[in-house]
């Protein structure tokens, strides 16, 4: 195989990676650089598919579960959601039992219950979980 079509291969390749951001083709990209070289090189055909396939192999199993990793590495304070909210200190509204009760929650009223027995109207506590729409809260401190 001609090297422009290793080369040519991995051109098209890269553009399809560009379109789908997950390493795949970049990977198979780079096995078709390695299968140029074994061209460049004057090594047959045969060798040039080996090349390919062993980097290929080697590329998708090694390096994108590394490459990946860090491109989808987030922040340590990078807490979405739900998770963003435990540990949050929230204002309890009404008294908090076993069951119901009102907390203010970043900005917002939530529906609550406590963990630990009752707790008065205004006092401090934390989030300790979310579960569906209701926070369950224990005692600041």
């Amino acid at each position: 195989m001609p090297i422009w079509m290793w080369l040519a291969a991995s051109g098209a390749l890269l553009v399809i990676e560009i379109l789908t951001v997950d390493l795949l083709f970049a990977s198979l990209a780079f096995s078709a650089l390695l299968a140029a070289g074994a061209n460049a090189l004057g090594f047959s055909v045969v060798v040039q598919g080996v090349v390919f396939g062993v980097g290929a192999i080697g590329s998708l199993m090694f390096l994108r579960p590394i490459a990946l990793r860090h491109l989808k590495k987030k922040p340590a304070d990078h807490a979405t959601n739900i998770e963003a909210l435990i540990g949050a200190p929230a204002m309890t509204l009404s008294a908090i039992t076993e069951h119901d009760g009102l907390v203010k929650l970043s900005g917002e009223t939530w529906s609550a219950r406590s963990n630990t027995g009752e707790i008065e109207v205004g006092s401090q506590v934390e989030v300790v979980a979310i579960e569906g729409a209701t926070a369950v809260v224990k005692r600041k401190g």
